[in-house]
């Protein structure tokens, strides 16, 4: 049986995976270095000055959270980038348990999906949620196809 469409689901994952990689990664190295000195730095270049009171007030959230929690925020990028890899790598390579796994997880977001579009109604989420429609869709055919293969070949 071929199914393409799980090749280009592994490479969403695979890039789900690499995002999440250079996440981790972005905190670590944000969370040595002043992020006052550094928002300085950037804001050079731009008409916002440093000293204004909102982008303080954000450095000094952002600071705490980096400060209190980049260890944690470091392993769940990771664990999370794990996953995604392991499940690009079954999909890519057509391993049933991976195609339960990616249909459990895709269909766990739509919940939130639909939560984001009730909260705020735009082009963006509505697309999102359709994309993750499409792919669940998918994968549950893929299963209920691999189904029908598997009672046909032990009868």
């Amino acid at each position: 049986m071929k199914f393409e469409g799980l090749k280009a689901i592994a490479v969403v994952d695979g890039v789900k995976g690499l995002l999440a990689l250079c996440l981790a990664l972005s905190v670590n190295v944000i969370a040595k270095q002043d992020l006052h000195q550094l928002a300085a730095q950037i804001m050079q270049n731009w008409p916002i000055s440093p000293n204004n009171y909102y982008v303080n007030l954000l450095l000094t959230f952002v600071e705490k959270i980096i400060q209190q929690d980049h260890v944690l925020v470091i392993i769940i990028s990771l664990m999370y980038a794990c996953f995604r890899f392991v499940i690009a790598y079954g999909l890519w390579h057509k391993l049933r348990w991976t195609e339960w796994f990616a249909f459990i997880s895709g269909s766990l977001y739509i919940p939130f999906e639909l939560y984001a579009i009730y909260q705020n109604p735009s082009h963006v989420n509505v697309a999102v949620l359709l994309f993750n429609l499409i792919v669940v869709a998918y994968l549950y055919w893929v299963l209920k196809r691999g189904e029908k293969a598997l009672s046909i070949m032990t009868k």
